[in-house]
């Protein structure tokens, strides 16, 4: 009748010795750790998602008539006349428009494929656009777009310290455009619906699919302007025979998404570099 209580008294003693050790945070931390890398709990491991870069379209922009009346004052020779050139620009070309209307936006299109069975969110993206790539006037901008959960309130966008950076030599950072032209490159969103409006708030992409991301961008106003006016300069002639001038604006663009999966935590995918060219139409785009 006594054996049942000769047994109880080590497995007390095991108890005893036990608790202290188990209570510790970090002991209970790293038997976790050990049994989330233990082959017999895990599940399928993560496997890597895909980026492939699609294209850069101009989406917003002013009409070439806009553009003649914004540069002809400034670039068409002065008469003897005081104010003559200004008054025939604007009867040709009408009043110039504010350099706020003169935005010009593009959208940055890839396609991102998921193939595990758990959503994984884009967490970051950057971009880096180099305009007139080949001439010695050329522009580089960039933008690092860190995105935010739904329950952030206020998000911009503004990347904090450590955002876009790589540990890949091969995969571009934001340290990498140290050079680029403040204010050049503007964030303005990320979407995944066409026709959908860009926010910051960080886009999942649904398990086992394939989607179109697209990010928006904007040229600020006044440092691509200051590019564009060599065109204008160099076409004085034909603004001054009343012909609007043709704008084309050669890119190379260039950058890496990051997105969250799972166990494999931070993934960098770089794109480009991509060339190509814009075209100022001769109507004004308003983004959708």
């Amino acid at each position: 009748m006594y054996r049942p209580f000769a047994t109880l008294i080590p497995r007390l003693l095991l108890f005893t010795l036990l608790v202290p050790v188990l209570g510790s945070c970090a002991v209970l931390q790293q038997i976790a750790e050990d049994a989330a890398r233990n082959p017999r709990n895990a599940g399928p491991s993560p496997l890597l998602p895909t980026v492939v870069y699609q294209e850069a379209v101009l989406v917003e922009s002013p009409s070439k008539t806009m553009m003649a009346a914004y540069y002809c004052p400034t670039v068409v020779p002065q008469t003897i006349i005081p104010g003559a050139t200004a008054l025939l620009c604007r009867q040709v070309f009408g009043d110039p428009p504010a350099a706020a209307a003169m935005r010009v936006s593009f959208d940055l299109r890839f396609t991102v494929k998921n193939p595990n069975q758990f959503p994984i969110p884009v967490a970051e993206l950057l971009a880096a656009a180099l305009v007139f790539p080949d001439k010695t006037n050329q522009s580089l901008g960039a933008a690092c777009i860190a995105f935010c959960g739904s329950e952030t309130v206020g998000c911009t966008g503004v990347a904090g310290p450590g955002a876009c950076v790589s540990k890949s030599t091969d995969i571009k950072s934001i340290d990498d455009f140290k050079n680029a032209a403040a204010n050049l490159l503007v964030a303005a969103g990320i979407s995944l619906l066409n026709g959908e409006k860009p926010t910051f708030v960080m886009p999942q992409v649904v398990k086992d699919a394939e989607v179109t991301v697209t990010a928006r961008f904007t040229f600020g106003p006044q440092a691509l302007l200051q590019v564009l006016y060599e065109i204008a300069k160099q076409s004085w002639q034909q603004l001054q025979n009343r012909q609007p001038i043709e704008f084309v604006i050669p890119y190379r663009i260039e950058g890496a998404v990051w997105l969250d999966v799972g166990s494999l935590g931070r993934v960098a995918a770089g794109y480009g570099p991509a060339a190509g060219t814009w075209t100022i139409p001769t109507d004004a785009l308003v983004p959708k």
